[in-house]
This record gives structure tokens, sequence and C-alpha cells, in this order.
């Protein structure tokens, strides 16, 4: 018994390393794409150029997540579960591509009809209102990607959903960096609409490819066999929609007590401690969250994937964070200008909220992978409040430096939200593994934090790598076994 759980977790691993080495090597060009990118941004555009497209990219993303129906997730659970089924796989995709059709023109309309509005509030001027209506080819054009990524991660071609994020970020920089040094802030736009155009051209060249022409679907058996799908992506795209509302509101409260250029600062700092961080989330979701929608029904399985995941998350960002933290500054300075060092206090505390964000995510995937939608719009809503008045409420008394310590402690609120409901509800367990690792990254972000505000720069220099790689020899022993293993992916 103990030899088959230890293999099991063994097999586990072994996929999650795959796809976490598939994703972080091949998204690492996407990652330096974007590095460039607002490096560019930040010398020819300054902050101001950075706060445009935050709120740009923050208004794209909060009206999507309510108008895309929440497909990118509920269809990959739908998928996943008539993947050995060919015949009906190839009905489904058919039906998951015509809502991404539907999502993609009532996106369209939703961000068009707002455009005049939009404009006023956030920046008090009607002719902004142009920028809002371009970017409606932005919103079709993401829809039809969402579809289809949809789609290779639950026929777990992840190679291929890889290959046409990285081939379409590379293209999208490419005709992105005249477009800055020509038409400086109006490039903002422009830009965005680039990148999702070839996104979408790439997606489909490497994509899943055309499904048996011979079935024949009318719109009402879309719609039909569409529900199920779609009724759990309702409620996803509506918590999701709550919480980026969340994140434009504050981003709105900024623009309003300080400035632009106030809100490109928070932009940048969050870019590090969320975006950049959560590729690496995103790279293990990607094998995760189809695994555990399809052995949603195993109160033991569940337990054990959950269990599992945190604990290799741990032991992932925990060495990134104390690296991180080491060299803050020089990442800073590469990534950006010296007058983005106002960021290093912010930054310095928020990256810290990984920790709980790698407990919180992984429960609450066990949320969506058993369909339970209302659940999850009330943890993620509940949740979205708590954050907004914490962010809020610190700035005012902290300034920047206040937001990264209000990031922990949202976060950490976000573990007992959803922990009632994996406790509670579902009456599933934690291995006390994940209790001990916890508490080991805690302490170890704590000392490095430490290590950097009071101790000479000589023995900063020294420690906190040998911290970092002491956390990556389980890493390792992990990539060992898993060199002679036969690929999982397609």
């Amino acid at each position: 018994m103990i030899q088959k759980k230890s293999s099991s977790r063994s097999t586990i691993s072994k996929g999650i390393i795959k796809v976490m080495g598939l994703f972080t090597g091949m998204q690492a060009f996407i990652i330096l794409c974007s590095i460039i990118k607002m490096k560019l941004v930040a010398l020819w555009l300054s902050s101001q150029g950075v706060g445009l497209f935050g709120i740009y990219n923050s208004t794209i993303e909060t009206i999507s997540t309510f108008t895309n129906l929440g497909l990118r997730q509920s269809a990959v659970r739908d998928i996943s579960v008539h993947s050995k089924d060919s015949s009906r796989l190839e009905v489904v995709i058919n039906i998951v591509r015509r809502w991404s059709v539907v999502a993609g023109i009532l996106g369209a309309i939703v961000i068009s009809g707002l455009a005049p509005f939009l404009a006023q509030s956030v920046f008090n001027d009607w002719t902004r209102c142009w920028g809002f209506i371009a970017l409606s080819l932005t919103m079709f054009f993401n829809a039809l990607v969402m579809g289809e990524q949809a789609v290779l991660q639950a026929t777990s071609k992840l190679k291929a959903l890889a290959k046409g994020s990285f081939w379409g970020s590379f293209a999208g920089l490419l005709v992105s960096v005249p477009l800055f040094y020509y038409l400086r802030e109006d490039s903002v736009v422009l830009s965005i609409i680039a990148y999702s155009v070839f996104v979408l051209m790439f997606t489909l060249m490497f994509g899943y490819g055309r499904t048996n022409e011979k079935i024949a679907l009318s719109w009402g058996e879309t719609i039909k066999q569409g529900k199920s799908f779609v009724k759990l992506g309702i409620y996803m795209s509506f918590a999701s929609f709550i919480t980026n509302v969340s994140h434009l509101l504050f981003m709105l409260f900024l623009n309003q007590e300080a400035s632009t250029q106030e809100v490109g600062l928070f932009q940048a700092g969050y870019a590090l401690v969320i975006r950049y961080a959560g590729l690496i989330f995103t790279a293990v979701g990607m094998e995760f969250f189809p695994r555990l929608s399809a052995n949603s029904n195993s109160e033991h399985r569940v337990r054990l994937f959950v269990s599992h995941e945190i604990v290799l998350l741990l032991l992932v960002v925990t060495p990134m964070m104390i690296l991180f933290l080491w060299a803050r500054k020089w990442i800073v300075g590469l990534l950006y200008t010296p007058e983005f060092y106002a960021i290093i206090p912010f930054i310095s505390w928020a990256i810290m909220c990984n920790i709980f964000k790698a407990v919180s995510w992984c429960m609450a995937f066990s949320i969506i992978a058993k369909g339970d939608g209302k659940y999850y719009v009330i943890t993620e809503g509940v949740d979205a409040i708590i954050g907004l008045v914490l962010n809020i409420l610190f700035y005012k008394y902290w300034g920047l430096e206040g937001i990264g310590i209000a990031y922990i402690l949202w976060f950490l609120s976000y573990c007992v939200i959803v922990g009632i409901v994996y406790f509670g509800k579902y009456k599933l367990r934690l291995s006390s593994e994940v209790y001990k690792t916890i508490v080991v990254s805690i302490v170890s972000t704590l000392l490095a934090y430490w290590v950097m505000n009071e101790m000479p720069m000589w023995f900063s220099l020294v420690v906190l790598p040998m911290g970092a790689m002491f956390y990556l020899r389980p890493l390792k022993r992990l990539w060992s076994r898993n060199k002679k293993s036969k690929s999982l992916l397609t």
C-alpha cells in the first residue's frame, strides 16, 4: 500500500514537472517579450504609458470576464470528461467554438457601447472613447483564442497551446516596437490589438484543427448541449468579473487619489509579484485542473491531488521569492527605469502573498472541478470586497508599501474563505506535509526579508542564494526521476 501510494505521487510529480518544464521553458521567451515591451514603454512613454496599458488591459479583462461566459475554464472541464470518446469529443469541441464566437461578438458590442462612459469616467475626456471602441476587435479575437485554448488544454495538446502563445507574443512585440517609437502614447491601443491578432493567428495555426465536417448541429442543439459548461461558465465569469471590477476600481481610486503615474507604479509592481509569478501557477494549472476535474467524485484523489499540488507549488515559489527579494533592485532597474525604484517596498512585502496564493489557489480549484458555481461566486465575491477594502485602507495610511502588506492579508483571508468550503462543505483534508511546508515557507521568506533590510549587503549576497538552493534540492530529485520517463504530452 505504501509503495502504491508513493508510486502514485511520483507519477503525479512527473506529470506536473513535465508541464511546468514545458510552460516555464516556452513562456520564458514570452516573459522576455513582455519585459522588453514594458521597458520600451517605460523609456519612450514613461509611467504615463505604463498606466495607460494598465487601464486599457484591466478594462478588457473586466468586460471579457463577463462577456466570455467563463468558457476558458468551464469548457475544459466539459471537454476533458469526453476526451476518450472521439465522436462525442468532436461534438463538444464544435459547441465550444460556436459559443466562443457568440462571446466574442457580445464582448465587442459591450465595450463599444460603454466606450463614451469609460472615456469620461476614466480620463474625463470624451475623445478617448475611440480607443475603447477600437479595442472591440481585441475583445472578439480574445474570445476565439480562449475557446481554442480550452480545446487544446482539455485534449492535452499543451505544446501546441504554448507554441501559439509563444509565437503570438513574439510577433506582437516585433510590431509594437516601431509603434512605440513613432506613435508614442497613441501606440498603446494599436499594440494591444496587434498582440491579440497574432496570438489568435498562431493559436489556430498550431491548434486542434478542423473537426468532422459531417457533424451537423443546429443552433438549438448548440444551446441545449452547451448548457452544462455555459451555466458553470456564467458563474465563473461573474466571479471573475467581480474580481476584475475590484482591481479596476482600485486603479481608478489611485488615478483619482494620486495620479496616472501612481497607477503606473502600482501596475509595474503588480506585474512583478502577481502576473509574472502567476505564470508558475498557470503552468501547473494546465495539467492540474483537467486531472482534478476528471477525479472530482473521488474524495481520496481530490485530497491527494490538492495536498500534493500545494507542497509542490510551495517548493517552487519559495526559492523564487527568496531570490526575488535578493535581486529586487536589480530586477526593477532592468525591467523599468530608476523612476520605478519607488515600488521596491511594495513588491518586497507583496511577493510573500504567493505563499497563501499557492494554498488557496489549489483548494479553490476543487470548487470549480466539482462544478459548484454558486459557492465559487460567493468565495470570489467576498474575497474581492475584502481585497478592495484592504488595498484602499492600507494605501491611505502607508502608501504603496501598505498595498504590499494588504496583499499578504488579502490572500491569507482568501485561504480562510476557501477553507470554509473545502473543509466545511466538502469535508476534505490536507496532509500534514502541507502544514509543515507552509510554516517553513513563511519562516524562510520572513528571514529573507529581514536579511535584505537589516544585514550587510555582502551577507545577503551569500546567504540568500544558499537558502534558495536548499529549496531546490527536492525539486532536483523530482526532475532527475522524471528524465527517463516517457513524455505525457502530445
